[in-house]
C-alpha cells in the first residue's frame, strides 16, 4: 500500500512537472484515467513511472 501511494504522489509531482502529459491527462475520461492509474502498479522504479508520464502525450485517449 505504501508504494501504492508513494507511485501515486510521485506520478501527480511528475504530471505537475510535465505539462504536456498534465494537459493530455485532463483531456482523458474517468475511464481512460482509471486505465492510466492502474498500470502505475507495474512500475517498480521512479525512472519507469517518469518515463510513463512522459510518453503519456502520445498515447491515445
Amino acid at each position: 500500500m505504501d508504494l501504492n501511494m508513494n507511485a501515486a504522489v510521485t506520478f501527480g509531482e511528475l504530471l505537475q512537472k510535465n505539462p504536456q502529459a498534465s494537459a493530455y491527462y485532463d483531456r482523458c475520461t474517468p475511464e481512460q484515467r482509471q486505465a492510466i492509474l492502474l498500470q502505475m502498479s507495474q512500475m517498480t522504479s521512479q525512472s519507469q513511472l517518469r518515463a510513463f508520464v512522459d510518453n503519456l502525450p502520445s498515447a491515445s485517449c
